[in-house]
């Protein structure tokens, strides 16, 4: 096997500075400093942290299994408090990432159920009303419908599922699937017990702890499901009933239960192998109400000691840590300017540098610093998109602070800019998408606008419409058939908006909402499904990060400046953050993500 030296050229890089091409496990020397260094990927520590508390305390309730951390879905359950009265429930509340809301209740109450699905295709079956009942209720995001019974009454039963469709019923006295119509009996687990955890789907599920015929006492035993039969599998390190269950058939959670010492707070992890203790809850609980997965998840609700409880506690996994760092300033500072390109292939142009007029200049970005090339051919405030510093478009804008909007585009080759075919709607301060041969245009001002426009490198078409007018709003996407618009500010009544609607290439369509609201906020990302939103103004400014699956946002790491009104360019993996309204308006931030840390090994 050839020696690092022989493959690289030199046993050690020597290089002024932490160096940029270093990689896992490559050592160098820092001749500035005088230092031996290497670097690793940046990871955090898993951890439960404090998040808003349901509106109703209550345990051993329903969940919507296949949520996310901030799409989850509870329903029904035991709102037992001392004096015992009125403790069945069938209250339904949905979380965003950030806070709790009522909607309309199951048709049943009762508790000890379970459920399948996601926050807008859900299945409650089964529970305890008492006595045990049968009653299967299908959520379509606003109301529960009652469909075709379990055939046999069942409760302190757990399950899972991808959605309203499909669903798995488990218990001690057998097992259920469901297809979308009926519940046919399927093979029992190899030890029937009730109160268990469960995660997955109805090809590949996990069913964990519970308690054991015929004294109850809490059980360690775990079986996986392959759509056919049960196998059982390495044991909990701590036998309990009524853990919750979070995440895949290979990749889960078990959080809390009743144990002979109480209620837990114990936390394990399922790596498909085997169970291991991880970050513990701060509360002990049993039946509390999950959703999630191992990276990002939640625990809602459940009994602790003699009564409910509401509080929620939100889930990080630990894993590569994303960052912002601080790189070179734009040598003009400004707001409301357009972008293009990549974090090391940027372009950032027109512009309002001096708080009223428009300006024409055009900067471009190497990775390490910006340099002035050739202006725009109208100064103006602008929005803008494109590939790289060497491909752009510019369209729109507003020449100042009292000067009516732009309907213009220009054209930027890597050289210099030309004026192309205009857009059919004027307007200042939207969002767009997309490279010079295929854009999309969307909100703006005068008032808040909810026009499309696409461009397909000849000409603007009008299309469909946002469903919600607004203007200071960002967005993502490489193309004019698939996109991304969030955030921004709309009327009446005036509202800083945290709406997202994703864009197929015809229609808009609402998705989750960013979880704090905001104006002028800045954006990229390469698609509908993967986006990054950061900065704007909540109110006050913020630094407030957000990234976006394609299903919900997830707060990351914050910038070092709280800005609003700057723009950004790149991917939700490599991204840069440049200008704003607020000092230092010049400012530029690179995230990266995975982010690294470099270890210094001498004095």
């Amino acid at each position: 096997m050839a020696t690092y030296k022989e493959t690289v050229g030199t046993a050690v890089v020597n290089y002024a500075g932490n160096y940029p091409g270093a990689v896992k496990g490559e050592l160098w020397y820092d001749s500035t400093n005088k230092d031996f260094k290497y670097q690793y990927v940046s990871v955090a520590s898993a951890a439960w942290a404090s998040g808003n508390a349901m509106n109703t305390a209550r345990s051993s309730g329903g969940f919507a299994t296949a949520g996310a951390q901030n799409t989850a879905l509870a329903f029904g359950g035991d709102n037992q408090s001392p004096p015992p009265t009125n403790r069945d429930t069938g209250n339904t509340e949905s979380y965003n990432g950030t806070n709790w809301t009522e909607l309309n209740d199951l048709n049943t109450t009762r508790r000890l159920l379970a459920g399948a699905g996601t926050q807008t295709s859900a299945l409650a079956f089964g529970g305890t009303i008492p006595p045990s009942t049968a009653v299967t209720e299908l959520w379509n995001g606003s109301n529960w419908t009652e469909v075709n019974d379990l055939n046999s009454a069942a409760g302190n039963i757990c399950g899972f599922g991808a959605d309203n469709t499909s669903a798995l019923q488990v218990g001690a006295d057998g097992v259920e699937k469901w297809n979308g119509t009926n519940w046919t009996e399927v093979t029992a687990l190899n030890t029937g017990r009730r109160a268990s955890g469960g995660a997955g789907i109805i090809t590949a599920g996990l069913v964990f702890g519970g308690a054991n015929p015929p004294d109850d006492s809490p059980s360690a035993l775990t079986e996986q499901y392959n759509g056919t039969n049960w196998t059982e599998v390495g044991d909990l390190n701590l036998g309990r009933q009524s853990p919750g269950g979070l995440g895949e058939y290979t990749n889960a959670l078990s959080v809390g239960g009743q144990a002979s010492g109480g209620y837990q707070t114990e936390t394990e992890i399922w790596d498909g192998t085997s169970w291991t203790e991880t970050a513990d809850l701060s509360t002990g609980r049993y039946g509390p109400f999950t959703s999630g997965n191992t990276t990002t998840g939640l625990a809602a609700g459940g009994r602790s000691s003699t009564a409910a409880v509401t509080s929620t506690e939100l889930w990080s996994g630990g894993g590569p840590l994303g960052s912002w760092a601080t790189g070179n300033a734009l040598n003009t500072g400004r707001r409301y300017l357009g972008r293009s390109g990549t974090q090391t292939s940027a372009l950032g142009f027109g512009g309002d540098a001096d708080g009223t007029n428009g300006t024409a200049l055009t900067e471009e970005y190497n990775g390490t610093n910006w340099t002035e090339v050739n202006d725009l051919n109208s100064a103006r405030r602008t929005m803008g998109c494109g590939a790289d510093n060497n491909s752009a478009l510019a369209f729109g804008g507003q020449p100042s602070d009292s000067g009516s909007v732009s309907n213009l585009t220009e054209s930027w080759n890597g050289t210099n800019w030309t004026a192309v075919n205009t857009m059919n709607n004027a307007r200042a301060t939207g969002a767009g998408s997309g490279i010079i041969t295929s854009a999309l245009c969307y909100g703006g001002t005068p008032t808040p606008r909810a026009h499309t426009e696409l461009w397909n490198g000849t000409n603007w078409t009008e299309v469909n419409d946002l469903n919600q007018g607004r203007y200071g709003n960002a967005g993502a996407g490489l193309t004019n058939t698939n996109a991304l618009c969030f955030g921004g500010f709309s009327s009446p009544p005036s509202t800083y908006e945290a709406k997202a609607e994703s864009w197929n290439g015809t229609n808009w369509t609402e998705v989750n909402d960013l979880n704090t609201a905001r104006y002028g906020i800045m954006g990229t990302g390469a698609s509908n499904t993967a986006a990054l939103a950061f900065g704007g103004e909540a109110p006050p400014n913020t630094n407030k990060t957000e990234e976006w699956n394609g299903s919900g946002w997830t707060e990351v790491a914050d910038m070092s400046v709280s800005q609003a009104d700057g723009t950004g360019a790149g991917t939700t993996a490599a991204a840069v953050a440049f200008g704003g309204a607020s000092s230092p308006n010049a400012m530029t931030e690179e995230w990266n993500n995975p982010s690294s840390v470099v270890k210094t090994l001498t004095d």
